[in-house]
């Protein structure tokens, strides 16, 4: 999973080139989605993502995940996908829209079936 957190005027930019790499990433048997973030507070007494970090003027918050079908399967594409590229070309340019020292980046294992 990815937080990322971008100035609105490279929003479209960043949806942009996200819809680009769900492409690739498909391709390596994952399966990509991004989410614009909505309600950022806590609800019913819970903590939201505001309560983890401050959000910067002219901000907007995605999150993105990435499934594969295996850890495998996640392990043997990401090897491949460091070979590719066009995936390198396009981190270059998430890179430019992305401030990298804000991402946030977690895996976690499915447990249910």
């Amino acid at each position: 999973m990815y937080i990322f957190r971008v100035k609105e005027d490279k929003a479209d930019l960043f949806k942009q080139l996200s819809k680009k790499a769900k492409e690739i990433i498909r391709s390596y048997s994952g399966k990509a989605t991004l989410y614009q973030g909505e309600t950022l507070t806590g609800k019913q007494g819970s903590m939201g993502l505001l309560d983890l970090f401050e959000l910067k003027d002219e901000e907007i918050v995605f999150f993105g995940k990435i499934e594969y079908p295996s850890k495998k399967m996640h392990t043997k594409s990401v090897e491949q996908m460091k070979k590719d590229d066009l995936i390198t070309h396009l981190y270059e340019q998430i890179i430019e829209v992305v401030d990298m020292s804000h991402l946030v980046t977690s895996t976690f294992l499915k447990v249910e079936q």
